[in-house]
């Protein structure tokens, strides 16, 4: 496996074609972006909290500390670590995904969101060692069980926050358009709850029962 070439390659396509289709834009990657085998990485900023955030985020925009920006002014910072164990054989180290929400007016308009993998630490029950943040008002972070490609990152971001875009994205083959599946039956339900479309993207999976804990 080579994890650096796998991430590359993926960044390359999925950008491109947002950036075709004007999904993104002011793309911050050089020459050299994807050169060195340790890491694939833009500028990233790690914020306190919300009014961290409010007061700096125009600069680190002015600045160009992201590797792309959307249309409303949010943009994304990603950070992808390596550790190669031969030549041309690589796993992830280390992963920082982070989708930053434009401000308008001292006004949020999304939520913040960020996904870490770190393999370098112990892991916990309360730290596992993959999850979401979401928000800067709360320190909960939700389990994932695999870390998540650039384009898997953008289109997830794009569900959650800018539909039209997302069908866009797709060539209208997804839509976004009902939270119910008319099948029979949920666990005390009458329609099931998760429809096909969610599942396909990103949902919390209940416990069936606390055996096991």
């Amino acid at each position: 496996m080579d994890a650096h070439k796998i991430v590359a390659d993926d960044m390359r396509g999925s950008i491109n074609k947002a950036l075709r289709l004007r999904i993104l834009s002011n793309l911050k990657t050089g020459g050299d972006f994807y050169k060195n085998p340790a890491c694939i990485s833009s500028k990233h900023t790690m914020f306190a909290d919300q009014d961290d955030y409010l007061q700096n985020y125009h600069h680190k925009y002015e600045q160009g500390e992201y590797l792309a920006a959307f249309q409303d002014g949010a943009f994304l910072q990603v950070n992808y670590e390596f550790e190669h164990t031969r030549k041309r054989h690589a796993y992830l180290k280390k992963m920082n995904l982070c989708y930053l929400p434009a401000v308008e007016s001292d006004y949020i308009k999304n939520e913040y969101i960020r996904i870490d993998y770190d393999a370098t630490v112990k892991s916990s029950f309360f730290h596992p060692v993959a999850h979401v943040h979401i928000g800067f008002t709360n320190s909960i972070r939700l389990p994932i069980d695999e870390v998540f490609l650039f384009s898997e990152f953008l289109q997830w971001i794009l569900y959650l926050y800018y539909p039209e875009e997302f069908e866009t994205y797709n060539g209208g083959a997804l839509k976004t358009s009902n939270t119910f599946d008319k099948e029979p039956y949920g666990k005390i339900t009458k329609e099931k709850v998760l429809s096909t479309e969610l599942a396909a993207y990103y949902y919390l999976k209940t416990l069936q029962s606390a055996k096991g804990l």
